[in-house]
């Protein structure tokens, strides 16, 4: 049953004294997480659904009482109409307790609506960082901004590549440089020899690019 994944890091780190604490910590854990107990103890995982589940391993992370919070993709398995209220438990942590999130996602909307700052990569390697509402909005990277511009708009009148691609192709050359280079747009020469630095382009930004190679 589910409440074996909340019971185990209570008993390995010994986190309650008694029977009565132990299930004071559950539910506290579970209500922080908009979950009911009587609805989800004594269940098995498949009587629960996506968004219960992944709820429930919020809980359980909970119980440990942590700075800090690693979300890799906790939205990405499940239905759009439970997203916003995963995101509004994990946003809830951060603003109520103070805990520290670090979002790992593909999906930018919903790194837009959770985040504060945004570390963008491309190829384990960092293009752009910054606040999010700047590097979502007016991105500067050309990686960024592709990937900005790769983001659906529902116009019925846009059709599917209408939008400008890169003007090479990934794989037709191997660059020694920045790992982007087979596929901007703005490729220099610079660009297949040397890594970019990073630059502080605004108060805000920091680009790995040598497009910014005046700035800071």
């Amino acid at each position: 049953k589910v409440d074996h994944v909340l019971k185990v890091p209570i008993a390995k780190f010994k986190l309650a004294s008694s029977d009565q604490e132990e299930r004071t910590m559950i539910g506290d854990a579970l209500e922080m997480v908009g979950l009911r107990v009587d609805e989800t103890l004594g269940r098995y995982p498949h009587q629960l659904s996506g968004g219960q589940r992944q709820r429930i391993m919020v809980a359980r992370a909970l119980l440990l009482k942590p700075k800090v919070i690693l979300a890799d993709e906790p939205v990405s398995m499940v239905d759009a109409s439970l997203r916003a209220t995963i995101l509004e438990s994990i946003h809830k942590l951060n603003r109520e307790l103070g805990i520290s999130i670090m979002y790992i996602t593909h999906d930018l909307t919903t790194a837009y609506q959770i985040s504060d700052n945004i570390l963008v990569l491309y190829r384990g390697s960092v293009a752009e960082v910054g606040e999010v509402g700047e590097v979502i909005k007016d991105p500067k990277h050309p990686y960024t901004q592709l990937l900005v511009g790769s983001i659906p708009h529902p116009d019925p009148h846009r059709r599917w590549g209408d939008e400008s691609g890169s003007v090479v192709q990934s794989g037709e050359k191997t660059a020694s440089g920045c790992k982007f280079a087979d596929r901007c747009e703005a490729v220099m020469d610079v660009c297949w020899t040397d890594v970019p630095k990073r630059h502080q382009i605004d108060k805000h930004r920091v680009a790995a690019c040598h497009l910014y190679e005046k700035s800071p």
